[in-house]
């Protein structure tokens, strides 16, 4: 059986960058070596790619000029190794694991729309409503679907003053910037100091801020894959000794956080978590991949959190150990989605 060629794009500008990089490498390890050969194509923090090897991708110090590739749209090899002006391999997908705005904002899917290649990856309008916290819970609330109250602050505009917040919104809060993920320049705001603090912190990674009331409430996780007819994953739960589930949490000390997989939920409420958690997927325009996170009150309300179209990859991933619940192993979830991306590739060409 020939080989399909696997490129998988890591790195980028955003500030999630090292975790883009731990993602590349599980993903590495994941790809089943008899099916696929792997590309590896690394975006610095400058934005310009590079051709790595699986040896070497991880050093940030060592990525040699002569490996640079250039981009030329309207081509058949759209991608050329600058040194010798040679076009990399023909690509079968690309699997873009850039994660927060840079990677799943819609740019990296229009360029790989105009490159003609198939991608694992949400498309455009999709990616730029779900990267947007503030557009997906404008959408959802118009919708009749639960989310949690939330103010939108520009930072170019005038700031509400902090007592006539809290006339909206009951203390505490959770300060967020719009269009980041991984709990990135997130703060709880208990007070008029720590409300000074969080706006500084997140007004410096977006010009668009959300203020979101604390809510009391159970956090459950669902993965979904697939495209018309999307398919679930159990639901899971986080239990964290801190305030939330930050980004320490998450990626460099684990120990606070209890995953529990599969949720320990009646069968009643996952089924509704399931129904609306594909209900949200095809609504936002969401294909291949999501993750999306709700919150379960006391009284059973359902609200949605976020949605999330490049989950991590890492060991510790909750997208990866949801489906790994239901029977999928990480290498065959990654067939699958690779599957997935060249279906939606070739519709989408008949299609135009």
């Amino acid at each position: 059986m020939l080989k399909k060629t696997v490129a998988i794009l890591f790195g980028g500008k955003s500030t999630e960058y090292e975790i883009s990089l731990s993602s590349a490498a599980f993903l590495i390890k994941s790809l089943d070596k008899n099916k696929y050969s792997i590309l590896l194509i690394k975006i610095n923090k400058l934005g310009k790619w590079y051709l790595c090897s699986t040896s070497n991708f991880l050093n940030k110090k060592k990525l040699l000029l002569k490996n640079q590739i250039a981009i030329i749209l309207g081509n058949k090899y759209s991608l050329v190794n600058i040194k010798n002006n040679m076009p990399l391999p023909k690509i079968d997908v690309i699997f873009p694991i850039l994660h927060g705005f840079y990677g799943e904002g819609g740019a990296i899917q229009g360029l790989l729309n105009l490159l003609n290649i198939p991608y694992i990856s949400t498309d455009i309008i999709g990616s730029s409503i779900c990267i947007d916290k503030d557009i997906t819970k404008r959408l959802l609330k118009k919708l009749n679907i639960n989310v949690v109250p939330f103010i939108t602050l520009y930072k170019d505009n005038h700031i509400p003053s902090f007592n006539s917040i809290t006339k909206k919104l009951k203390l505490p809060w959770f300060v967020k910037p719009a269009r980041h993920g991984s709990s990135i320049g997130i703060s709880k705001v208990n007070n008029y100091y720590e409300f000074v603090n969080a706006l500084k912190l997140a007004f410096n990674l977006d010009r668009k801020i959300l203020i979101e009331q604390s809510i009391i409430a159970r956090e459950i996780e669902i993965g979904i894959i697939g495209n018309n007819f999307p398919k679930v994953s159990v639901c899971g739960e986080i239990i964290t000794n801190n305030n939330f589930y930050s980004y320490y949490d998450k990626y460099i000390n684990n120990q606070n956080v209890k995953l529990i997989i599969p949720a320990k939920l009646n069968r009643t409420i996952v089924k509704k978590i399931k129904k609306l958690a594909i209900k949200i997927y095809l609504l936002l325009g969401c294909d291949i991949m999501a993750r999306i996170d709700f919150f379960l009150q006391k009284n059973n309300d359902i609200i949605v959190n976020e949605i999330n179209t490049i989950p991590g990859f890492t060991s510790n991933s909750m997208f990866l150990k949801l489906f790994l619940a239901k029977g999928l192993s990480y290498s065959k979830l990654v067939d699958r989605l690779i599957l997935l991306a060249i279906q939606k590739h070739k519709k989408k060409i008949i299609m135009l």
